[in-house]
Parts: structure tokens; C-alpha cells; sequence
């Protein structure tokens, strides 16, 4: 071949190497500045979450320091328990502190993000539950979807619950183990009992039904406790919601505090007895009220009521049951709060900004402790607003 030809051929060759190149290079430095970039976001993710799970804050006990919550003596932000010296166990003071809807004050999101030196970032922190536990049909347990009906109407003594068990992608778990306890009043008369342990059958439902002394109960109160392998989680459900009626009730450390609810029923009641029912099923009485032991319900005063009790707070109480008694007519009403009833059993729990918003997000998981059951933290972080 002419070697003319051969330089030319050469040349042309080149030419269009280079412009291959020229055409190619913005692409890949693109590729690689947002794989460096993925990769500093969840770099800045893993350190955001192990302050949050690993460190305990200051001060140390910050979630439980005070009974009305003062945001401005929060120093540094952890969710970590001081009292215990395992990895990934959380203070439940710390995590209710981060409830909006907690009457005792909580922490702002806003605020949050200040303390984590978050300026350039949005952040929304999500607790859980190892498993689902819904009405018989899927759908959420709330105050207005209960799983309890009475089996024998008009007399309404024999009350009886329908359950289904599933992982979180709905797939059914046969053979959960669900025990727990009935709470119920009529009139003036109160009585608790054991609910008969069962299991799910294969398609992760389990009925049990219970007869109880009392025929045509005013307020029943039913708690569960549903364990997987030695995972559980605790379900509060109840055919009447009487928080809304008498109190809200808080606890904060080893106090327990009562507080007004969003419509009292503006009466004179009074504590017979307190039970605890703890996140290992023990149920035990932790106090009998005292002719000192009353409040109007709707006083003008925010705290009605508050108690300390040394210790209660290590013994992991997952659930109050309050026996009232209303002074006028000796009516009974019974009450149940969490004390931490937003982390409980059916319902996801987060805090912060809004996944919405995100173009792309970063997210990382840990199992965490919570009042001795076991969650799923769930941090998203992605590039939000100064």
C-alpha cells in the first residue's frame, strides 16, 4: 500500500480515538464524581447514626433530666442509654423525646439537625417493628379498628380477639407465640386475667376467646405479647379508648405523671391501683391509691397527677394499666397508656424531614433495644437546605 495512504489511514484513526475520547471523558469524571459523592453521603450517614445509637448525648441523661422538656439544655444529641453497657441499647426517655406529640415536651427537628452540624443535609430517623400484627383482614390496629368482638351478644361476657402475624413484606409467621393479659370494669367492679397462650396457624392468624365475670363490661383493655424466635413486640388494643376520656399518661425516668387530655370529662377521679406489665409478660401491682390520690380531670392545670417509684424504670414497664374510679358515682374507668405507646407493637415511628423530598437518599439499618424489646433503626439522609 502507498505509504501515503498508510499516514493517512493512520491520521484518521487517531482523529477519531480522540474525539471518542474528548466525547467520552465528561461521562465517565461524571460517573465517578456521584460515585464519590454516594460514597461521602453515607460516610457522613454511618457517622450521623452511630451518634445517634452509640453516643448518649449531654448531658448523659438528657431525655429524663427534667419533666417539662427544655430543648436549650440539650449540649449533644444520642439516643444511647447511660446505664447500660451494651452497644445499640436505647434510652426510651431519649427516644419519646423525640415524639411531637409527647405533652411533656419534645425535641425539634430543626433543633436536632443543628446539634448533628447537619446544615447541608435533611435526615428522618425511623424505628420499626421486628414484625406486623394486624386485624384478622391486614389492616392497622388503631382505637377505631380493634381486633376484639364479644362472642355471645346481648350478655357480652365472652370477648374474644382475632390476630394475623407476618414479616414486613406480608408474608404470614405460623407459630408466634401470643400470651398476654384482659383488663375490664362495669360499674363499680374491676378484674384482670391471663389470656390462654396460643399460637398463629399457617397463615399467621391466631383466635383465642376469654370469658369474663362481668357480663356487658363498660371499658376491656387487652394486652399481648406476640414473640417470633424469641423476638417480641407488645400490642395495646382495647374496645375504648379512655385515654382520650380521663388523662394522658407520661413517664419520664421513674416517674409516672398524669396530664390533661384533649377533651376531659371534667370530673373528680380517683387511683385505686396501678399495674405494670413489663416487655418480658411479668404483670405485677405497683401501687394502691390513697384517698390523696385524686384529681379533676378537667382542672386548669397541665400535670393532674405524678408519682415517683425508684427503680421502675429498669424493670422495662411497656404498658400502665390504671384502675380509676370516678368519685361522683363510684363509677370504675380503666386507662391504658404505653408508657412509650408511639413505639409499640403496630405502628413505624419516625423523626424528621419529609423522604418526599428527596432526589436520592442514603439509608442504613441497625437493630436496636428499646425498653428490652427488640426495633429496626432506619436512617435516610440525603442532601437537603442550609
Amino acid at each position: 500500500m502507498n505509504p501515503v495512504y498508510d499516514h493517512i489511514i493512520a491520521i484518521l484513526v487517531v482523529g477519531a480515538i480522540f474525539v471518542w475520547a474528548v466525547a467520552l471523558m465528561p461521562n465517565v469524571n461524571l460517573v465517578n464524581l456521584k460515585t464519590v459523592e454516594q460514597q461521602q453521603d453515607r460516610n457522613i450517614a454511618l457517622n450521623v447514626f452511630n451518634n445517634m445509637l452509640l453516643d448518649t448525648g449531654y448531658p448523659q441523661d438528657w431525655g429524663s433530666c427534667m419533666i417539662d422538656f427544655n430543648s436549650s439544655a440539650v449540649k449533644r444529641f444520642g439516643l444511647a442509654s447511660a446505664s447500660e453497657s451494651s452497644l445499640y441499647k436505647l434510652d426510651p426517655d431519649k427516644v419519646q423525646r423525640l415524639n411531637k406529640n409527647n405533652p411533656l415536651g419534645y425535641l425539634k427537628y430543626d433543633e436536632a439537625r443543628a446539634l448533628l452540624n447537619l446544615t447541608d443535609y435533611e435526615f428522618c430517623l425511623r424505628i420499626i417493628p421486628p414484625f406486623n400484627v394486624t386485624n384478622e383482614n391486614g389492616t392497622k390496629i388503631d382505637d377505631t379498628h380493634t381486633p376484639l368482638i364479644f362472642a355471645d351478644p346481648p350478655t357480652n361476657s365472652v370477648l374474644r380477639y382475632t390476630i394475623k402475624v407476618t414479616y414486613l413484606d406480608g408474608s404470614p409467621i405460623p407459630n408466634a407465640l401470643v400470651e398476654g393479659y384482659v383488663f375490664y370494669s362495669k360499674n363499680k367492679d374491676f378484674d384482670l386475667r391471663p389470656v390462654q397462650n396460643t399460637t398463629t396457624n399457617a397463615l399467621g392468624i391466631c383466635s383465642e376467646q376469654m370469658t369474663l365475670t362481668l357480663q356487658n363490661p363498660d371499658y376491656v383493655i387487652v394486652v399481648l405479647k406476640i414473640t417470633v424466635a424469641e423476638v417480641a413486640t407488645i400490642l395495646l388494643t382495647m374496645g375504648k379508648d379512655a385515654s382520650i376520656y380521663v388523662a394522658d399518661i407520661n413517664m419520664v425516668g421513674d416517674t409516672i405523671i398524669l396530664t390533661k387530655a384533649k377533651n376531659p370529662s371534667n370530673e373528680d377521679v380517683k387511683i385505686n391501683e396501678v399495674y405494670v406489665y413489663t416487655s418480658n409478660g411479668t404483670l405485677f401491682s405497683l401501687y394502691n391509691g390513697t384517698n390523696q390520690d385524686h384529681f379533676n380531670t378537667g382542672s386548669g392545670q397541665h400535670m393532674l397527677w405524678d408519682k415517683t417509684f425508684d427503680g421502675l424504670k429498669y424493670r422495662d414497664p411497656v404498658a400502665l394499666i390504671f384502675d380509676f374510679e370516678a368519685v361522683t358515682d363510684r363509677r370504675r374507668e380503666v386507662i391504658v397508656a404505653g408508657p412509650y405507646r408511639d413505639i409499640l407493637s403496630y405502628n413505624i415511628f419516625d423523626y424528621g424531614g419529609n423522604i418526599g423530598n428527596a432526589k436520592s437518599a442514603v439509608k442504613i439499618q441497625r437493630s436496636v433495644a428499646i425498653a428490652g424489646l427488640i426495633y429496626t433503626a432506619e436512617l435516610w439522609l440525603w442532601k437537603g437546605y442550609s
